[in-house]
């Protein structure tokens, strides 16, 4: 029993496989070949059909067909019914799996979800890991896609973007897909959508190198060039959007020369099929003639099974004594057909726990209007890409460069990060000034009681000094690596702070003293000891440093990030995204503002100072000239720094050394300025006294000189 498919005129050819399989196989009297149904693909005429046959003689033993899935879904419910087993070559529909609704239903042709596998294990071999899909909203299509779905996220396979075509436009889905990225695209619709989804993709430049089309494989051979008037592109312009898709169908022929059941090989079997059908159905159904050889095969072999397991049984009923109500031979009917096991036109036949065969399948690429199979995907190999490469270099017969295209722009995320090379070689500029620092502290620490360093204030020379080895090792307080915690921020931030506080506090404390002295009346003594001058440098110190615990404990930092402009290299299909990591706060602003504020009157309170104090002329007492050019410096240094910083906000390395060149600029000169003046008055003080002391020795010896010549002078008595 049979129904028609489309336009495949199975029904004619399934008769002459029928006669075929008769002329080669006398021995297989067992199959009757019943008259085929001429009707047309509907599940109604095909019941007719099927009672009509089960009501008239003789009894039969199997049902062959139907073509197409509607016929068998209907017919394969109730055969069953009367211990039927029911095999099709054609009907792929994934619902015809379902054993609780069709019982003793089996196939030759696999379902349309078996077209997966080959499809996943050539996304294996690629490397494709992200893919696109568009289907059209049948359920010929949609149930191969979802179950899809479902392999992809089994081997790892992301769904970049997935339409749904309801209707006769598809411009929407295939722009979606553009917008989406998709580089790699499985279309499961019929060659009339095809066409459409292909013009528009030829419309909004959807095609080229990097795009990949998997589509079915039983198109026609010129689906493309195929006159359309629902489109508007030419079928040259189709052509060049679908040139190197790749197609994935079911092996309907063995390309091997393997013997089948039959003795013959697959092109054999093919010559003798050829030669006996008729000159005008030669081309149409080819392929699916060849699949209800096979079905004729697996119904003899189950028969002759049988046949053998009844003569095991030892009792006198035969295969000829099978009724309908018979349970017995209907069941081994049933369990024999499920040991099918040979090889057939399309190769290794055999029956899964679903009655569905593990079928091979052919992987073709599209290449100038023609089709060259390039793959056969084979189950049975026993390797982790189950597909056997008839060319040696695969990427070459696919793409005309050779170059297996990405599933996606190559995605590089990168977070800039402070080069090593610079923070070494800045560091070790800060590290030579702390050094140049601690030569300063050991010279006002060991020369404290001469006059020239104890006019200046020793102690706050010392201050000063230790807020310029805070300053110098705020530069050491970098990440060279991804930023994980705002500890190094944190302690960064307190450097910076208390170092100046200490470093300008002290300068302005000395500046302020000298102030109070020389504008107190002449009758007035006035002595400010060191000893408050430090309280209010430390006070000055404690406020910047209360100011910044309010900070972190109100409005902690966090590390947040800023993407950058993505760099984009077409040619080598790349897309590198960066960003950069900064310790921030929601209201920092506030927080930073008053530091500012803070460390901007102090700058104007010494200002103020060193102008009141420029005409002390005291030496070593008065540091109000170099503490003006220290003021100079740093608001010239410190407004380069704002600007540079705000600038190159996201430049790391630039960032860090304009900042870091800033504040070692600004700290080596400034304790320059304060201190060798104090060393070389000390060092033209000692010259000045080793002078005086040679002149005496001199103006000594000479005298003794004289004193001698006179006394030999004088006559002896």
């Amino acid at each position: 029993m049979s129904g028609v498919v489309g336009n495949y005129n199975a029904t004619i050819k399934l008769a002459n496989s029928v006669v075929t399989v008769v002329n080669d196989s006398q021995e297989e009297q067992s199959i009757p070949p019943e008259k085929p149904s001429w009707e047309k693909c509907d599940a109604g005429s095909s019941l007719d059909v099927l009672y009509h046959h089960l009501y008239t003689s003789p009894v039969k033993l199997m049902v062959i067909g139907g073509a197409c899935s509607p016929v068998s879904e209907a017919t394969a419910q109730v055969s069953f019914r009367w211990n039927l087993v029911q095999i099709s070559h054609l009907s792929s529909s994934p619902s015809l799996s379902n054993k609780d609704r069709f019982k003793r239903f089996f196939r030759i042709i696999s379902p349309a979800t078996h077209v997966n596998p080959p499809r996943i294990h050539m996304m294996k071999y690629f490397g494709w890991k992200k893919i696109s899909t568009v289907h059209q909203a049948i359920e010929l299509f949609s149930e191969p896609v979802y179950d899809m779905f479902k392999l992809m996220k089994k081997e790892g396979i992301d769904i970049v973007r997935s339409e749904i075509i309801t209707t006769s436009d598809v411009s929407q889905q295939v722009r979606n897909l553009k917008e989406n990225g998709a580089r790699i695209v499985l279309g499961d619709f019929y060659e009339d959508i095809a066409r459409k989804v292909f013009c528009e993709a030829y419309k909004i430049d959807f095609y080229g190198p990097r795009i990949v089309w998997i589509l079915n494989g039983w198109y026609s051979q010129t689906w493309w060039n195929t006159s359309d008037s629902t489109i508007t592109c030419t079928a040259q312009q189709i052509l060049s959007v679908i040139n190197g898709y790749i197609a994935v169908d079911r092996l309907w022929v063995n390309s091997k020369p393997e013997v089948t059941v039959s003795g013959y090989t697959p092109q054999e079997i093919q010559t003798v099929y050829l030669n006996h059908s008729a000159a005008n159905m030669v081309s149409a159904g080819l392929q699916q003639g060849l699949m209800a050889y096979d079905a004729l095969w697996a119904a003899a072999l189950a028969i002759n099974r049988t046949i053998t397991d009844l003569q095991d049984l030892g009792g006198t009923k035969t295969i000829a004594n099978f009724t309908y109500d018979d349970e017995l031979m209907g069941q081994l009917l049933l369990n024999n057909t499920k040991k099918t096991d040979f090889y057939g036109t399309s190769g290794h036949l055999r029956f899964d726990e679903q009655g569905d065969p593990t079928s091979r399948f052919k992987i073709d690429v599209f290449r100038d209007g023609d089709r060259k199979v390039v793959g056969l995907f084979d189950p049975d190999l026993q390797t982790d890409i189950q597909i056997e490469w008839e060319v040696q270099d695969v990427a070459a017969v696919f793409w005309k460069d050779g170059r297996i295209p990405t599933d996606s722009i190559r995605l590089i995320l990168r977070t800039d990060t402070l080069s090593v090379i610079l923070y070494i070689l800045v560091c070790g500029t800060a590290g030579i000034g702390a050094l140049l620092t601690c030569c300063f502290l050991v010279f006002s620490f060991v020369f404290r009681g001469k006059r020239v360093v104890k006019m200046s204030s020793p102690l706050l020379n010392v201050m000063t000094l230790i807020g310029c080895l805070l300053l110098y090792g705020s530069v050491f307080l970098e990440n060279t690596r991804t930023l994980t915690n705002v500890f190094t921020c944190q302690a960064k931030a307190v450097s910076l702070t208390v170092g100046f506080s200490l470093t300008f506090g002290a300068l302005f404390a000395k500046t302020w003293r000298v102030y109070r002295i020389f504008t107190t009346g002449a009758k007035q003594k006035t002595n400010i000891q060191d000893f408050k001058l430090i309280v209010s440098v430390c006070s000055l110190a404690a406020v910047n440093l209360m100011a910044i615990t309010v900070w972190f404990v109100i409005d902690p930092m966090e590390i947040v990030s800023y993407d950058l402009e993505p760099e984009i290299y077409f040619e080598a299909d790349i897309e590198i995204r960066r960003k950069v990591q900064k310790c921030e706060s929601p209201n920092q602003i506030y927080y930073l503002s008053t530091l500012f504020a803070i460390q901007g009157i102090l700058l104007l309170l010494g200002t103020f100072l060193a102008l009141q104090t420029r005409n002390v002329k005291v030496d070593g007492l008065n540091d109000s000239k170099m503490i003006g050019v220290c003021i100079y410096n740093v608001i010239v240094l410190s407004t380069l720094g704002v600007i540079m910083t705000l600038t190159l906000k996201y430049q790391v390395n630039l960032n860090y050394g304009i900042t870091s060149s800033v504040i070692i600029i600004g700290t080596t000169i400034t304790q320059c300025l304060i201190v060798v003046p104090k060393m070389m008055a000390y060092w033209n003080s000692r010259n000045a006294v080793g002078d005086q002391m040679t002149e005496a020795r001199s103006t000594m010896s000479a005298t003794v000189s004289r004193i001698s010549t006179i006394h030999e002078m004088q006559p002896q008595t």
